[in-house]
């Protein structure tokens, strides 16, 4: 690793404080967390009969689809915004878009408006909200930062048991003050206030800034480098031809770099005519440093000492709030401490470390497709530009559009293991909120009809049975559901801290368990089964939300969580779209949510147990790449060899 590279993260990198005002920044998450969570968990359950009821329609379920839906599909973009302009600016903005699409919901009671303002709008907004939320808890914690994510996850649980026991009492109330047709706009009102808290909580997500003396150590390293002309230091390129890898220097005469194009170092021929390519990696995606070296490697720079010490300033300012943008790191999705991290990262990298990382990724992991090194926070202008301006300008559009090119690598389609995992992720969204939905309505039908088998209910008395049954089994499932994800969660992050145990493992045999238990669910007959049934679902569900950063680390490596939790979220998201409406529709044709309960618990099996194999599958999938990689060079010296033979002439 290039010893500048070194001195520049050492005093560039802002480091977590692990407490002090962290905590009050895991506070503002856990209620962020509560309220969005909260509503989507819930209100499913609270206003789409009603909603069915005023607009005599059974298809509204896809309102509150597309709520889950965008929330899930808006999370790459939420990412890309949040780095460019900070976690809180993003976290208020969503409060306010939510908000807004709320209140219009309210205002017009129409349901082209709610599949748009309610759904699409309110979603997007409470994606911008949740994943500023998630990624602020990293940047302020490193090894604490499991029990802080774990608390700030935890509000999800909590959120969801509070609003599940309100939302029936709030709308009771509004009932009775402007009648059952009026009630759930105003119920979207408190709502739309609610949401708006959080933009007071999204000022907490306060971005960690270099003191003064941090910066001004920067400034000294900056000024000495390009004092230099940026030729004294050596950076480690790795060869495609194994047989000529060495140290070799950067050349002087680099053109031109823009915003998320790969970077390739070509040299001079070897005698032989083949053209030897050599690309750079990057440990956390380092523009300040290519910019550093740019801006020194051109003679148009004015070599007095003044020019350089100002232009020097003014580029590490600039550099080192580009070194601590969120997905400047890799390790920015991870939910565990950074010492497990290094101790999950051992069996692939056995000697990780940060200073020796970037030559163990390539041996650990080949890539898939072109290795990239995004300049994820600068644009970089041409050295012309820069020499008359004496700055690297960035410019958010191209910082957005780089980092969103960062989280959605199409690359990762190529991987069996990413495939894998995309689908079993989708299976498992696919059931996800079926149960939030509508397990209310299933346990209040198995009750009643049993209720009424037993004590001979005329059918009026079965009505208002039903009704009741239905109110109070919801409100009580859903609190349960809640504080169950609590204690998963929980269970979860004391797993994500010890490396010995293997998430994949607890992940797929709760998949499992959860699946055979919601297919079940639909022959129970007692609010108490019922209850119990939250159990293993909730600890399901739980396991899948918490590990599942974990298992992308331990299975595609560090270097792409960030990509990979973004087409994750992707096939979530579209997941959530289709889920509940068609386990509506199954119920419309079959008259009972029974089959869609049965279909759901089977694909939630599925997504558990096709996972079973996974580790196999990327050892030979990483085999096949290695192969792939160190046969074609091998071939490739064979032929040279080939050629370097002397042709034999006959003796004479």
């Amino acid at each position: 690793m290039n010893k500048l590279e070194d001195r520049l993260e050492q005093a560039g990198i802002v480091k977590p404080p692990d407490g002090a005002f962290g905590w009050a920044v895991v506070f503002a998450s856990f209620c962020t967390n509560g309220i969005v969570d909260g509503i989507i968990f819930t209100v499913s359950a609270s206003l789409v009969p009603r909603w069915e009821r005023f607009f005599n329609n059974n298809t509204v379920t896809n309102v509150t689809s597309l709520l889950a839906g965008f929330y899930l599909l808006s999370g790459p973009l939420a990412s890309a915004l949040a780095n460019s302009f900070g976690c809180n600016t993003v976290a208020v903005a969503g409060a306010f878009i939510a908000a807004i699409g709320f209140l219009v919901s309210a205002l017009i009671p129409a349901l082209p408006v709610l599949y748009v303002a309610f759904g699409i709008i309110g979603g997007i907004g409470f994606g911008l909200v949740f994943l500023p939320a998630i990624v602020i808890v990293g940047q302020y914690f490193s090894e604490k930062r499991a029990l802080a994510t774990g608390i700030a996850v935890c509000g999800s649980g909590i959120g969801t048991a509070i609003f599940g026991q309100i939302n029936p009492v709030i709308l009771d109330h509004f009932d009775k003050l402007v009648g059952e047709e009026d009630s759930w706009r105003i119920f979207l009102l408190f709502l739309s206030a609610i949401t708006l808290t959080c933009a007071i909580f999204g000022c907490f997500f306060k971005p960690l800034k270099p003191s003064k003396s941090q910066l001004e150590q920067v400034v000294k390293i900056a000024s000495e480098f390009m004092g230099k002309g940026g030729n004294n230091e050596e950076i480690i390129l790795r060869e495609e031809n194994e047989e000529n890898n060495k140290i070799i220097r950067r050349p002087s005469d680099t053109t031109k770099i823009t915003q998320g194009v790969e970077i390739e170092r070509f040299v001079k021929p070897p005698q032989n005519g083949a053209l030897s390519r050599r690309r750079l990696d990057s440990f956390s995606q380092r523009p300040f440093l290519s910019t550093l070296e740019l801006l020194a490697s051109r003679h148009a720079l004015d070599q007095s000492s003044t020019s350089n010490a100002n232009l020097a300033r003014k580029v590490s300012k600039v550099g080192v709030i580009d070194l601590n943008r969120p997905l400047s790191r890799m390790d920015v999705f991870y939910t565990g401490s950074t010492q497990s991290l290094a101790k999950r990262t051992q069996n692939r990298m056995p000697n990780f470390s940060e200073n020796n990382f970037f030559e163990n990724k390539q041996e650990a992991k080949p890539s898939i497709g072109k290795s990239n090194l995004y300049l994820s926070a600068a644009g970089l202008h041409t050295l012309e530009g820069a020499a008359k301006s004496g700055i690297v300008s960035s410019k958010w559009t191209n910082n957005i559009i780089s980092s969103l090119r960062s989280m959605l690598d199409l690359g990762l389609l190529q991987s069996p293991t990413f495939l894998v995992l995309a689908i079993s992720g989708f299976l498992t969204l696919f059931c996800f909120f079926v149960p939030f939905a509508f397990i209310g309505e299933l346990a209040a039908n198995k009750i009643s009809s049993t209720t009424t088998t037993i004590n001979n209910f005329n059918k009026n008395d079965t009505n208002n049975l039903n009704n009741s049954e239905s109110g109070s089994a919801s409100q009580l499932l859903l609190v349960l559901l809640g504080l169950f994800n609590v204690v998963g969660r929980v269970l979860c992050g004391y797993i994500s801290d010890h490396p010995k145990v293997d998430p994949l493992i607890v992940s797929n045999i709760a998949l499992i368990i959860g699946g055979i238990a919601t297919a079940f669910a639909p022959l129970l007959n007692q609010l108490w089964m019922f209850a119990i049934y939250c159990f293993p679902f909730a600890f399901g569900a739980a396991s899948f939300a918490a590990l599942r950063s974990i298992i992308c680390v331990e299975l595609l490596g560090i270097e792409r969580l960030s990509s990979a939790f973004g087409m994750l979220m992707l096939f979530m998201g579209i997941a959530a779209l289709f889920g509940p409406p068609f386990a509506k529709l199954l119920k419309n044709f079959t008259g009972s949510y029974g089959l869609s309960f049965h279909i759901m618990g089977i694909m939630m099996v599925v997504s558990g147990a096709m996972c079973i194999p996974l580790r196999k599958i990327n050892v030979w999938e990483e085999r096949k790449n290695k192969i792939k990689k160190f046969g074609q060079t091998k071939n490739e010296k064979e032929n040279n060899d080939d050629e370097n033979i002397p042709e034999l002439q006959p003796l004479n």
